[in-house]
């Protein structure tokens, strides 16, 4: 049941080619992981408590969901995993609300079987009707920017 948790990517590329001999002592081995874009992991988003009240034999909590920011998060494979456990539920999450998002006028939505939040562009209203549909972030290629997402999320 933690109040926040935060956890910076792991910088382990970086620990094998430190640790081999090298021609080159010149050549940092820390440049390459932060230089090659790669997709938001569950690790790097961070969960900030705000309230949590029992119902019953379930929880309703209030949280700050953050993540995204530089130039190397990338949208992941079928969104940015949720954790359960980083808002405070044991077992699973019932339902997920995004209650308002940083104001980027992106739409944000919590895809319960992934347990993700997905993103996708606004609905298009430009050519053909069959383009009015929103389009989802292309995976593994669409750079995040900083999003700080409120929700409320039932679950126990």
């Amino acid at each position: 049941m933690p109040e926040s948790a935060s956890m910076s990517p792991s910088v382990s590329p970086s620990v094998s080619p430190s640790r081999s001999p090298s021609a080159s002592p010149s050549a940092s081995p820390s440049a390459s992981p932060s230089a090659s874009p790669s997709p938001i992991a569950a690790t790097e988003v961070t969960y900030t408590v705000r309230d949590r009240v029992r119902i019953g034999r379930k929880f309703l909590v209030h949280a700050a969901i953050s993540f995204g920011g530089t130039a190397n998060d990338l949208y992941p494979t079928g969104g940015v995993a949720v954790t359960k456990e980083s808002l405070g539920f044991r077992s699973l999450i019932n339902s997920l609300v995004i209650l308002e998002s940083n104001g980027t006028a992106l739409m944000y939505e919590w895809d319960r079987d992934a347990n993700t939040i997905r993103i996708f562009y606004p609905t298009q209203e430009t050519g053909s009707s069959a383009n009015r549909a929103g389009v989802e972030f292309t995976a593994n290629t669409t750079a995040i920017g900083t999003t700080a997402l409120e929700v409320k999320a039932i679950g126990w």
